[in-house]
């Protein structure tokens, strides 16, 4: 009976470690690599859209202070110019009356 499983342990060691099944061992460990691979980049490419969509996004803010900060002086340059018009209106109108 030793024999019997002397012989069936170097069978299954010779099967386990053939050449056959090494190719089948690396197989799986590629495969497994591969898969790993594939989704680190498509993490890398969703990161580098938002990366891209943040930058255009900031871009895109920065014209639109740059907008509001013109439209801003030139409001206030029209207030003030507003003010100087509605002062010299009051002192013509007075001027008239007392015509």
């Amino acid at each position: 009976m030793s024999e019997n499983l002397t012989t069936i342990i170097i069978s299954l060691i010779t099967v386990l470690f053939g050449g056959g099944a090494w190719k089948f061992y690396e197989f799986l460990v590629k495969k497994k690599s591969e898969n790993k691979q594939l989704e680190r980049s498509e993490k890398t490419m969703y990161r580098d859209d938002l990366r891209n969509r943040v930058d255009k996004l900031e871009e895109d803010k920065e014209e639109c202070q740059k907008s509001l900060m013109d439209i801003s002086n030139k409001l206030s340059s029209l207030s003030t110019k507003v003010e100087f018009l509605q002062k010299e209106n009051n002192e013509l109108k007075i001027k008239l009356q007392n015509k």
